[in-house]
């Protein structure tokens, strides 16, 4: 028993050294410019991060969360980049100077939508090779994710895959939602995530093509719309499969406006039915 509390113990530590040696860090550097306290998180435009990805504007989480609060927009930074697992945050966030946020620089406070927001009509393509604008799923309210088939983790894409399928079950069992309720899930990996590529996950998870559809297209057009959700997605490594990204399902009303955002995979099938069920209330 002895010897199998030992065996068991080792493999463990094993188990646990191997997990954490899946983090990677890298340095970056960059300019703040925006801080959101209560979402913990700097919006950086930062230089190449050499070996993993180029330089880009996107929201970082930051830990401690305190260190958000220590920085105001313009500050120059030095940063530690921690990639672990699905997960991606800054830390040892360091200020080395100061300097005006140059005119062309985005503007992230601006561009994230709120509620009450009218979304962009961006066109996609879905699972049939169909090209399709955000507005011709009007007059219905819509709810949309951001997922991608190759996704390793059950507690992210599959968990969403399996919560709009109990919705898709909601909504056919209401008279109320059925014909007026869209769920979409657009592919944060589109190069892999082709049309036929969705429609073999489509069936899989057993989505019905008259209540929800998975979308991709182009890969710059996709990027720029998830950013305004509070969405992004990089790769840990230039030749992995996997993505490091957040979710955030958002609800929008029939006439286009953001109504509702569903943040992380805490929530549940009845907290999205409900928000589409109101989905209305916003004009």
């Amino acid at each position: 028993m002895r010897r199998r509390a030992i065996i068991a113990l080792c493999l463990m530590c094993a188990l646990s050294a191997h997990a954490c040696s899946r983090d990677r860090r890298y340095e970056l550097r960059g300019q703040v410019l925006a801080v959101d306290a209560a979402r913990e998180e700097l919006t950086v435009k930062h230089d190449d991060i050499r070996g993993f990805m180029p330089g880009m504007t996107m929201p970082f989480k930051v830990r401690p969360a305190a260190a958000v609060r220590e920085r105001k927009p313009g500050d120059l930074i030095r940063a530690t980049l921690v990639v672990a697992g699905n997960n991606a945050y800054l830390t040892d966030v360091a200020a080395t100077g100061h300097a005006p946020i140059a005119e062309s620089a985005p503007r992230p406070l601006t561009d994230l939508l709120e509620p009450g927001s009218i979304v962009p009509d961006e066109s996609f393509t879905d699972q049939n090779g169909t090209v399709r604008r955000l507005s011709a799923y009007r007059p219905r309210v819509v709810a949309v994710t951001f997922t991608y088939t190759r996704c390793p983790l059950p507690d992210y894409c599959p968990l969403l895959d399996r919560h709009f399928a109990a919705v898709q079950r909601e909504i056919a069992a209401d008279s109320g939602l059925r014909g007026r309720a869209q769920l979409v899930s657009i592919s944060l990996d589109p190069a892999f995530d082709t049309p036929a590529v969705l429609a073999a996950h489509a069936a899989r998870v057993g989505a019905d093509p008259d209540v929800w559809h998975f979308l991709t297209g182009d890969a710059a057009a996709i990027q720029r719309f998830a950013v305004r959700f509070g969405v992004t997605a990089m790769r840990p490594e230039p030749a992995s499969t996997e993505l490091v990204h957040n979710l955030r399902t958002g609800v929008i009303n029939k006439d286009g406006h953001l109504v509702a955002v569903l943040t992380g995979n805490t929530w549940t099938p009845a907290d999205l039915v409900q928000a589409l069920k109101g989905a209305d209330a916003i004009r």
